[in-house]
């Protein structure tokens, strides 16, 4: 039940779920109130079996569009709104160039293609990957990355840094480069590669797997603030230029 009673100069703030069937976005007052919320269904590609991909942009104008109805629907003004938070789908991957922008679609956590790549990281590691992150490797950021470097080297060349549909989100908002690309700590079990106790990249993983690390993005707590919402942005979300958005 939405509440409808508002007190004069109320903060509020905004949390965004890229989900498998959606972006679901909700409204809340400081003092934990649900304000409003708002759903804008997922675009599932599947061109053929074992196949499902995602457009990251059309996630994005999904929370673009979620933001905004949640603030039409708190009739609040933009100023009262203090800060965005994203998450998403956390095992599959995505590939971002340079400019911040994506070169892959999102690969999806229900996309079976890595499946050979699983194999070969439990054959080598499985005990060792398991100890180390938290997570076996399976339909998630390991094989995945090994399967674009093997099967999609050409891309995987353009490729900077491997994120999340929550990050990529954010980067968006924010204008955000490939070097301030980040993973927020939450989603380390599915990596493959992490030393999740320690919060890093695990070196021995990497070597193991010839993975050149600088295709990792940084690790930031999930309340860590990535950036601030530019200007065309706020435009698309019905917010003020400068509203900071957590990392996760």
């Amino acid at each position: 039940m939405i509440c409808r009673q508002y007190r004069v100069n109320m903060k509020a703030v905004i949390g965004v779920d890229i989900g498998t069937g959606g972006v679901k976005a909700a409204a809340f007052s400081e003092d934990g109130v649900a304000l409003a919320s708002a759903f804008s269904p997922s675009v599932l590609h599947r061109p053929r079996a074992g196949v499902v991909e995602e457009d990251p942009e059309v996630q994005l104008a999904g929370v673009c569009d979620t933001i905004r109805a949640c603030v039409r629907k708190s009739r609040l003004a933009d100023t009262a709104f203090a800060a965005v938070a994203i998450d998403g789908q956390m095992a599959g991957v995505l590939g971002v160039g340079q400019d911040g922008r994506h070169v892959t679609p999102y690969d999806s956590w229900l996309d079976t293609r890595c499946a050979p790549y699983i194999t070969q990281m439990k054959r080598r590691a499985a005990e060792e990957i398991v100890a180390k992150t938290g997570g076996p490797a399976s339909f998630n950021h390991g094989p995945k990355i090994l399967w674009w470097r093997s099967e999609r080297p050409r891309v995987f060349r353009s490729i900077r840094a491997f994120v999340q549909p929550g990050g990529y989100a954010v980067m968006r908002l924010c204008g955000l480069a490939a070097r301030e690309a980040f993973i927020d700590t939450t989603y380390l079990h599915f990596s493959g590669f992490a030393d999740t106790v320690r919060e890093r990249w695990d070196e021995g993983l990497c070597r193991q797997f010839k993975l050149d690390g600088e295709k990792l993005p940084r690790i930031a707590k999930p309340h860590e603030m990535a950036g601030e919402i530019t200007a065309a942005m706020a435009r698309r979300c019905g917010l003020r230029p400068g509203v900071p958005v957590l990392a996760g």
